[in-house]
């Protein structure tokens, strides 16, 4: 009985350290998980050509505070739609500019726009400028911000835009996954922010 318990404990003290292993080792990607707002047609039989250009000088999302804890990031993103009550699904992986593309295709699509993928065959285009990603630590608080500018461009021709800027504050307790929620919430924030309507409207005058 001795030995039994002597096992047990063994066996304990190896899945504790196996779980505070696991709990400080850092995954190479980020899960983002993006909410559509409630859906319409209202812009249907509109085509539009995603573009996206970063402007940032520096291209790490990541503050000096934030850095280490996430040191094995390759700059892949996990990218989920929230099906509300139904379950999450898993879109796909992408880097930072794809992951910016696929989210306007979907909140575009959302209210009746055809994404084209080919720049020559869409009636406008829709550039995304992005100015600003950041994800850091401050006083235990996981701390995000995003800032792009959106432009609507036809024939070469600049014919409406609009700047969008949020930040979200998370206080960390589970690590990463209180990191992956709150770069989740500012960025579902910001997207679902730009009046795509008022920016196509304004577009045509």
């Amino acid at each position: 009985m001795k030995k039994l318990n002597q096992k047990v404990l063994l066996f304990s003290q190896i899945l504790l350290i196996s779980l505070f292993i696991s709990a400080c080792a850092t995954k190479s990607y980020i899960n983002v998980n993006y909410r559509l707002p409630v859906s319409s047609d209202s812009l249907q039989g509109e085509t539009l050509f995603i573009k996206f250009t970063d402007v940032r000088a520096d291209k790490s999302i990541f503050g000096k505070n934030a850095k280490a804890e996430f040191n094995n990031f390759t700059g892949i993103f996990s990218f989920s739609i929230d099906g509300g009550k139904k379950k999450s699904f898993v879109v796909g992986a992408f880097d930072l500019p794809s992951l910016f593309k696929e989210a306007f295709s979907k909140r575009l699509e959302n209210v009746g726009i055809g994404v084209i993928t080919e720049e020559e065959k869409a009636g406008s285009i829709l550039e995304i400028v992005l100015q600003e990603v950041v994800l850091d630590l401050v006083d235990r608080k996981w701390v995000a911000e995003i800032s792009y500018e959106a432009r609507l461009i036809k024939d070469d021709i600049l014919m409406a835009k609009e700047s969008i800027n949020g930040k979200a504050e998370r206080t960390k307790v589970f690590r990463q996954k209180d990191a992956e929620k709150v770069l989740s919430d500012i960025f579902t924030a910001v997207i679902n922010k730009l009046d795509v309507n008022k920016l196509v409207k304004k577009a045509k005058g």
